[in-house]
């Protein structure tokens, strides 16, 4: 069993896939073989980025480890992560590569129409070493990785990471497999009921409970399996527990879980328990989707607070 004692904050690393957002909000329904009205905004982005930038936000200084492509989108996104609390001193630079992008269609009503991303750069992420660790993966207690990163580096990442916390993020039904070899490695899984339904090869309509205890079966130690607006499935030591989102207005759901995660960690952070950790998540998430892209100026540990007694 993993348990949170820290008697001060802990450093946290995040580990994954830097982008440019491209998001795209429609005017009108969007339909197919035309344009659409709407407006087209450009923000860093990607999985671990946005969640580093979150939990900047929540005043926790992560240090972010990636690479971007030596071009104009690569130095304007690391500057820019740098000047929001990021540690970047572990986000290469790398020439001749194309800066990783993800572009997304919004419908008028904030729900996501379609998606591409493009990750290949994600793979020419260094992999880290027990013994020979960079200081900000050697400082950081917990460390949050993401599955735009292929299996053999999530090996890597598992087999470096000593007796510190690793938080691992599914990401999407297609790439949730890759965790498959180190299930029983994890300490945190975050992940919603499609993404849990595929990595676990069960039937999407399965009951989530069901789910968190198959991955409990499998060696996972504390489980977060969203789904959507209804109610979340947390798993602690094989204690599940079912927690209602809190009420949110939304305009625009990107980055809705990786704000729940940075709410999680940064109250976990703090040597808070699990369910509280997972109650700052949902406040996180509710105040993201209320605003337009990930981690609007809108979070903030106040803002969480204030959330959380309203509620």
């Amino acid at each position: 069993m993993v348990t949170n004692t820290m008697s001060q904050p802990t450093k946290l690393a995040v580990i994954g896939a830097i982008h440019v957002d491209r998001i795209a909000h429609a005017g009108r329904p969007i339909l197919p073989d035309t344009s659409t009205p709407g407006e087209i905004s450009g923000k860093p982005g990607g999985v671990a980025a946005n969640i580093a930038r979150a939990l900047a936000r929540l005043d926790c200084n992560p240090a972010l480890i990636g690479c971007v492509g030596n071009d104009p989108d690569g130095l304007w996104v690391r500057k820019h992560l740098s000047a929001t609390g990021i540690d970047v001193s572990t986000v290469k630079v790398l020439d001749g590569q194309r800066t990783g992008s993800y572009l997304a269609l919004h419908q008028p009503d904030g729900s996501l129409h379609a998606a591409i991303s493009d990750s290949e750069i994600t793979q020419l992420i260094p992999k880290p070493v027990a013994g020979s660790l960079t200081p900000a993966l050697e400082q950081a207690g917990i460390w949050l990785a993401e599955t735009n990163m292929e299996t053999e580096m999530l090996e890597a990442i598992a087999a470096a990471k000593g007796d510190r916390i690793l938080a691992v993020d599914t990401v999407s039904s297609a790439k949730a497999t890759r965790l498959l070899p180190i299930l029983d490695k994890l300490d945190i899984l975050f992940t919603n009921r499609l993404e849990a339904s595929s990595l676990l090869g069960m039937d999407a309509d399965a009951p989530a409970v069901d789910m968190a205890q198959a991955l409990t079966a499998k060696g996972c130690k504390t489980i977060a399996i969203t789904d959507g607006s209804r109610p979340l499935i947390l798993s602690v030591d094989g204690k599940e527990r079912v927690i209602t989102p809190l009420p949110a207005e939304p305009k625009d759901v990107t980055g809705a879980g990786d704000a729940f995660i940075a709410g999680f960690l940064s109250a976990y952070s703090q040597g808070l328990a699990a369910e509280q950790a997972a109650y700052s998540g949902l406040a996180a998430s509710a105040i993201t989707v209320e605003a337009t892209g990930a981690a609007p100026d809108s979070l903030s540990l106040s803002a969480i607070a204030q959330r959380l007694q309203s509620h």
